[in-house]
């Protein structure tokens, strides 16, 4: 058992899996940490799920509260229980970013823009994958090979195409394979796939390197070209190094993309519970930071502070300005992304009523937004 595994099997069964709950009140101010919570995010085989897990069972032990945790494979899976009120928040990937601003699968009649905000800022290692001696040793190298297309989950989708501009590649240089976040794993070690992409810790990847050997492939932090042209694909990627994943010797050091796994709410949320579980986050930090190889970058000397495309929860700002984590700047941001937001949610009505529903809706709005709202950098 790897140490991955041990640390999700101490977890204890007050942290449980459900398909579905009740409606909960969002808009309800509480003085403490909420009694009751729902949290979705990542499957149980990831270790976006470990480290959710983990801090949920520190916090419903300190708390003295029930926290329940809700899995889905894809991006609108992880959101539709927020946006139906079964759950307070989720660790997303970047489909937080793709539901504030309606594009990718957001881009539908039933969604658009969504009124998002970040709550707490985690960030996690990821990166790709490939078989030791198959000559996939940098992105360059997926030329002409078997490269996943995660079904439903835009977030990675859009990390495998930045791996792909990294190494100067696009989609149609590559044969894509539709396949789930949870089956990559299993598809490289039977050939399905000729390289995967997840975060460096997933406990599936610890089975995978038992069966067959692995590597990460190469990036170089240095590579200007090659990191601008990561920035332009997906701008809230940074490539940094990691240690002790699977695939990996002691002591041995390979970079991957860094990027915010946050925890996000609907800003319906009360203020007071988003600054309950900022406060609930940060107060049991050194409870549970050894739980999992990512829950050391989960305090506030770790996580993003400074909003980039989506806003903060007002709740949260209040708790990072009473510890000097909030700027002017951040502020400033702030309150930009919230005005864009509104813009957006209030336009999208008349883009509807204009849109082409056969044809192209996700460039449709992007060419609406283009020309009826002021760009945000």
């Amino acid at each position: 058992m790897t140490r991955f595994t041990r640390a999700l099997a101490s977890i204890t069964t007050s942290v449980m899996l459900l398909s579905g709950c009740a409606q909960l009140e969002l808009n309800q101010e509480v003085d403490d940490f909420p009694a009751f919570n729902a949290w979705s995010t990542y499957g149980t085989a990831t270790s976006t799920y470990a480290d959710v897990a983990a801090v949920a069972n520190t916090i419903s032990n300190e708390e003295d509260s029930q926290i329940r945790i809700l899995t889905s494979d894809t991006g609108v899976g992880r959101l539709s229980p927020l946006r139906n009120k079964q759950a307070t928040m989720a660790r997303t990937g970047d489909e937080y970013i793709f539901a504030f601003h309606g594009e990718e699968d957001f881009t539908t009649a039933d969604w658009g823009p969504q009124d998002v905000r970040m709550v707490w800022t985690p960030t996690a290692p990821h990166g790709m994958m490939s078989r030791v001696g198959s000559g996939i040793d940098s992105p360059a190298d997926l030329k002409g090979k078997k490269v996943p297309w995660a079904t439903a989950n835009p977030s990675v989708q859009n990390k495998v195409e930045a791996y792909l501009a990294y190494g100067g590649l696009t989609w149609d240089d590559v044969e894509r394979v539709d396949i789930s976040y949870s089956e990559q794993p299993a598809a490289l070690q039977a050939g399905q796939i000729d390289a995967l992409f997840l975060q460096v810790y997933g406990s599936s990847l610890y089975e995978l390197e038992a069966a067959i050997d692995t590597q990460w492939l190469e990036l170089d932090p240095e590579d200007t070209e090659a990191v601008e042209a990561v920035a332009e694909v997906a701008p809230s990627v940074e490539i940094g190094p990691f240690e002790n994943a699977a695939g990996q010797e002691e002591g041995q050091s390979d970079n991957g993309f860094i990027y915010a796994v946050p925890f996000v709410s609907y800003n319906e949320l009360s203020d007071t519970q988003a600054y309950q579980t900022a406060k609930a986050f940060q107060e049991h930090y050194p409870k549970y930071k050894d739980a999992t190889a990512t829950t050391l970058n989960w305090d506030l000397e770790h996580v993003f502070t400074t909003p980039v495309q989506v806003p903060f929860h007002d709740g949260t700002v209040e708790f990072l300005e009473e510890h000097g984590a909030w700027t002017e700047e951040a502020e400033q941001r702030n309150q930009e992304l919230i005005a864009y937001g509104q813009e957006m949610r209030a336009t999208w009505p008349d883009f509807l009523a204009q849109a082409d529903t056969s044809g192209d809706l996700k460039q449709q709005w992007m060419d609406w937004k283009d020309e009826h709202l002021e760009p945000i950098d």
